[in-house]
């Protein structure tokens, strides 16, 4: 019988270059050289074998009163696979560069397949470059999806997807195009959604602010999202503390009770009061002689955006006054409830002016 192994045919190969990646630590190439060889005539030549040396992984702890996110890569616009809560210890496999965090570029890949920045780690002694492998040319890509929004209320974008206690990146006016890259569903609920999208300013808005819903189809999802802070680039790394809640004082009332002295008010979004006289009306501008626009009968359900202390009244002095969801001003005085003894509500002027809270407005990682 005639035997029909290749080992009996002539193999005309002038080179076979295999690629074998050891998990995560080195890479080794290997050369394989076979050219006319007769029957079971195999010569393989080991050749150009690089990072050889096995580098084993260490541990390492968050910085004191720091909480991250890991994420799918090396970048702050990333999504999330993990979020580690403060004090955690991390294993650390490889190194790779991505987002400049606090000076620096390096991230390290931790044992959950993700990234964390070394910005958010206690200090080490040595060098990561060293002591660990590098996790291969794959790791620096970054990997986004994006769609375009237009903002339809003034909006918060907040380095997280809460508007209560995360700190605000930007103040984004009505009209704006934003552009899109994850969503998530677990975020603070604002009216009836708890769907916030991260923005590439690397900031959330909530989806009820927007023009229309985010194509969920089209975007990835974030991931887990915790409550971290601002990136704050001065002698400590980060504060340990959550947002202080002394950034905007309480504002002075014309009508019902006096403000709270309380220095624990969260910050609120788009909110809910109701008319307390016969009608109130809603003008196109923070003015009692300017265009009607239309009347908020008594006990109407009204949502705010924001207020206004300029708002002239009928006897030519001035008050405060809440922007409506429907593009118009309402006094402060027609509402029963003031927002200034329950909240930290945004002025308009803030939208005008775009800014927020973030010394680095790239945020946290």
């Amino acid at each position: 019988m005639e035997n029909s192994s290749l080992f009996n045919q002539p193999i005309s190969i002038n080179k076979l270059r295999l690629h074998l990646s050891l998990g995560r630590i080195g890479e080794f190439y290997i050369a394989i050289m076979i050219s006319s060889l007769p029957a079971l005539g195999i010569f393989v030549i080991l050749a150009d074998v690089t990072h050889a040396a096995f580098k084993p992984p260490f541990n390492n702890t968050l910085e004191p009163g720091v909480a991250t996110e890991c994420k799918t890569c090396p970048y702050s616009l990333c999504t999330n696979k993990e979020y580690y809560d403060y004090d955690t210890v991390v294993s650390l496999i490889c190194w790779t560069t991505g987002t400049v965090i606090g000076g620096d570029s390096t991230w390290l890949r931790t044992s959950d397949g993700c990234y964390i920045t070394q910005y958010d780690l206690t200090d080490y002694a040595g060098e990561y470059e060293d002591d660990l492998s590098f996790c291969g040319h794959d790791s620096t890509i970054e990997h986004l999806t994006t769609a375009p929004a237009t903002i339809k209320y003034n909006t918060e974008c907040n380095i997280c997807d809460d508007n209560a206690s995360c700190a605000i990146i930007k103040y984004l006016k009505y009209g704006t195009d934003i552009t899109v890259t994850c969503w998530t569903d677990q975020g603070d609920l604002v009216i009836n959604d708890s769907t916030w999208l991260k923005t590439t300013d690397n900031c959330y808005v909530a989806q009820i602010g927007l023009e229309e819903p985010a194509d969920k189809a089209e975007l990835d999802y974030c991931g887990p999202v915790g409550f971290v802070q601002l990136n704050y680039t001065g002698p400590e790394k980060r504060s340990s503390s959550p947002l202080n809640t002394n950034e905007i004082s309480s504002r002075p009332l014309t009508k019902h009770s006096p403000p709270s002295s309380s220095n624990n008010l969260n910050k609120r979004y788009l909110l809910n009061i109701t008319v307390g006289e016969d009608y109130a009306p809603c003008y196109s501008t923070p003015s009692s002689s300017s265009h009607l626009v239309k009347r908020y009968e008594w006990d109407h359900g009204v949502w705010v955006q924001c207020y206004v202390s300029n708002f002239v009244d009928t006897n030519g002095e001035e008050t405060y006054g809440y922007l409506t969801t429907d593009f118009c001003y309402v006094r402060e005085a027609d509402f029963w409830e003031s927002l200034f003894d329950q909240y930290r509500f945004p002025g308009c002027d803030l939208f005008e002016d775009g800014g927020g809270d973030a010394i680095d407005a790239r945020g946290g990682s």
